[in-house]
């Protein structure tokens, strides 16, 4: 059996080395300052598996480690050096401007890269790989295969329809019902005589 040859670098090794490109262009074309940070391939705390819109890249403010470093996931769903780029180069200007959300401040650093609206998004120009990609070219390919993230490995099948329980306190009484119904109407009326509305069970977000 052929060992598989082990990679020269590693995936963080490799983000770092993209970012010490990007953040010297961020600066001098947006008149910001990138904070110290850190990198890392993966998920954002939430939407990194959303099947409708994606999270592909999270950025925490420097003031949220107890370091002063803002903290910056790229998620693992992307593989390839140019989308990389184009998520990393996002986060920094968050990471600069930790204040400014995807308001027109954000937007006019963005378009200093060669990014266009909308600002969630950021969609790139010409302009903007005219000067990221001789950058890929320098660098090695990035260590790191297209996770497939339907579920995890012993995961919970996600509950399309979770039905909620709902109990009287006054006997014990137990109904379910989705968390449409919940919304729309209020829980249930038990049906013992004045014994009224009913307690919802809420365990989950």
């Amino acid at each position: 059996m052929t060992k598989r040859k082990p990679a020269s670098i590693t995936r963080e090794e490799w983000l770092l080395k993209a970012a010490a490109f990007i953040v010297p262009v961020i600066e001098a074309r947006a008149g910001v300052t990138v904070p110290p940070y850190r990198v890392s391939c993966s998920f954002p705390d939430k939407g990194g598996t959303s099947p409708k819109r994606r999270v592909q890249g999270q950025c925490w403010a420097a003031s949220a480690s107890a370091d002063g470093h803002a903290e910056i996931f790229i998620s693992p769903v992307d593989a390839s050096p140019r989308e990389v780029f184009e998520i990393l180069a996002h986060e920094l200007i968050h990471a600069a401007l930790p204040d400014e959300g995807h308001n027109n401040t954000f937007g006019a650093a963005a378009t200093t890269l060669g990014y266009t609206g909308p600002w969630t998004t950021t969609p790139t120009t010409p302009a903007f790989w005219e000067w990221v990609d001789p950058i890929i070219e320098k660098l090695p390919p990035y260590p790191h295969a297209k996770l497939n993230a339907v579920r995890a490995i012993a995961a919970p099948k996600p509950q399309k329809n979770r039905q909620m329980k709902c109990e009287c306190e006054k006997c014990g009484y137990v109904a379910r019902t989705s968390r449409k119904w919940l919304e729309l109407l209020g829980a249930p009326i038990c049906p013992a005589d004045g014994h009224g509305q009913m307690r919802i069970e809420i365990k989950d977000g």
